[in-house]
């Protein structure tokens, strides 16, 4: 609805809809949950010819990726500028895992800058050559351990449990895991011929996704 009224505020006659939307993907995740539902929207109506595409960066950052529907891409700017990666064809298994707690990622951002205190780890320029670093290591099948997220520090700090979960991955032969976004997923990659599937016992998991 917020996609539509944007749309509309601009001058452009969206007539009225009738939409059906299922949700498995709960909001507050950190999955691009909201996020998803706006680039389908968006799709839907480009494809009827309407000039919408420039409104995907005002709705959220991951709405231009989502758009786009690269496989895989590094994002700059306010997720507006997208360079497609190559990746080799199902190179990873992808296990994640939606816990009892959601994070609003307004809120987290807010937190975030009073956890940095303006003082942030990184440098967008370091901040890319970590991530092509990081994407290159996961082609080769190399050992990751935890992937850089600057929300990951506030959350274990706040979240103890994520540390159980990431014993748990280790041990059934993750090469990298991490959380997802601002919160509240966590997520792990395996490579495809490695993995034997994943469970976990532990209580205050809601939901477990695996592709």
């Amino acid at each position: 609805m917020k996609t539509l009224d944007k749309i509309r505020a601009a001058g452009i006659a969206i007539p009225l809809l009738d939409m059906r939307l299922e949700k498995r993907v709960p909001p507050g995740t950190g999955l691009g949950s909201g996020s998803g539902d706006a680039a389908a929207l968006l799709d839907y109506l480009a494809s009827a010819g309407y000039p919408v595409e420039r409104f995907a960066a005002e709705i959220g950052a991951d709405v231009p990726f989502l758009l786009s529907q690269a496989p895989v891409a590094l994002a700059r700017g306010a997720g507006e500028t997208l360079a497609p990666l190559q990746a080799p064809s199902a190179r990873w298994r992808v296990v994640v895992v939606i816990p009892a707690w959601r994070c609003v990622t307004a809120d987290m951002f807010v937190r975030l800058d009073e956890y940095f205190h303006d003082e942030w780890k990184s440098t967008s320029e370091r901040a890319r050559s970590e991530a092509c670093q990081v994407f290159d290591r996961l082609v080769r099948g190399e050992f990751c351990g935890l992937l850089p997220n600057d929300f990951s520090d506030l959350l274990l700090r706040e979240h103890g449990e994520y540390r159980a979960l990431f014993t748990d991955f280790y041990r059934t032969g993750a090469i990298a895991w991490g959380i997802s976004g601002s919160g509240s997923s966590a997520f792990a990659l395996w490579n495809k011929d490695d993995f034997c599937g994943f469970g976990t016992t532990l209580p205050w998991v809601d939901d477990v996704l695996i592709f």
